[in-house]
């Protein structure tokens, strides 16, 4: 896969690590407390010049923590708001430490080993939480992965297009609820963005893929026209990803209906209206369950 474009320029551009170790037949987590802020987070920073955003994980997790890392899988991408209103953005990975001595530093004065639901009371922030949750999960099984199966946005009266189907896009309640989508979406760790071909999925998706500087993937399988078997073919070839995938109700219908006869346990009202995910967690491509969140009105 070709390397996924930088977010805009105006966010701020950051990335970190989540480190893990074995101590005494149990798993640990590592995290840290700032001074400057009174809390606790995943080790992480901002690139710095002509810094790959791979390389300043593994550089800020060494100089905040003093234990040196090796990058593993990707974790995903997430994104946020700060506190002074600036767009920032932030690419993780699994590490594994090969050792080293903790200093205290302008940035770090304090790290802590703990097991994971320590080290979630410990976080204190819900980006960090869903980045730890993400990465134990990975570290447990690599196959498993998350995907976020949406129906395209709003995108009009298709009686009243004149035009070919396929570049009919969304209208303004589609716009309204492709933001909100990004704002939700980005909370999350992505790996990957994937759509329908047709315009209406592609302007779905690409505010939350543009937001973290993804590629906005378009796969014949999530067309009109593709059936749930070839969904299910994408979600196998999927494993191990976060990703957030765009496509229509005719597609998503039978295939919740399939997941739902299979008896994989579904939270929810069996419907899929416009703007709507469905969350699917899987393991080995496989999907193991599902939960419905409906769409913004």
């Amino acid at each position: 896969m070709s390397t996924p474009p930088f977010p805009p320029p105006e966010a701020i551009w950051a990335a970190g690590g989540v480190t893990r170790r074995t101590w005494e037949d149990a798993d640990q987590f590592l995290v840290v407390h700032r001074p400057r802020y009174n809390d606790w987070s995943l080790p992480k920073g901002k690139l710095d010049a002509e810094e790959t955003f791979i390389g300043a994980a593994v550089r800020e997790v060494e100089e905040e923590t003093g234990h040196r890392v090796e990058a593993g899988a990707s974790v995903g991408t997430v994104g946020y708001r700060t506190s002074a209103g600036k767009e920032k953005v932030v690419r993780w990975w699994l590490m594994e430490t090969s050792g080293g001595q903790f200093r205290p530093n302008a940035e770090v004065d304090e790290i802590a080993w703990v097991a994971r639901g320590k080290a979630v009371k410990m976080l204190s922030y819900r980006n960090d939480r869903k980045v730890l949750r993400r990465a134990d999960d990975l570290y447990r099984n690599p196959s498993s992965g998350r995907i976020y199966l949406i129906r395209h946005a709003w995108a009009g009266d298709k009686r009243r297009w004149n035009g070919d189907d396929r570049e009919r896009g969304i209208d303004k309640r589609g716009r309204q609820q492709a933001l909100a989508l990004q704002i939700g979406l980005s909370l999350n760790p992505l790996t990957r963005v994937m759509s329908s071909g047709f315009t209406r999925c592609v302007e779905t998706v690409k505010p939350t893929a543009t937001a973290l500087g993804l590629a906005t993937e378009t796969d014949r399988r999530l067309s009109v026209g593709a059936t749930a078997d070839d969904v299910r073919t994408l979600i196998r070839d999927l494993r191990g990803e976060s990703a957030v995938v765009c496509t229509h109700g005719e597609i998503i219908g039978p295939l919740i209906g399939g997941l739902d006869a299979d008896g994989v346990p579904l939270d929810g009202p069996r419907e899929w209206p416009k703007g709507s995910v469905w969350v699917l967690e899987t393991r080995k491509g496989r999907v193991r369950s599902g939960r419905y969140v409906p769409p913004v009105r």
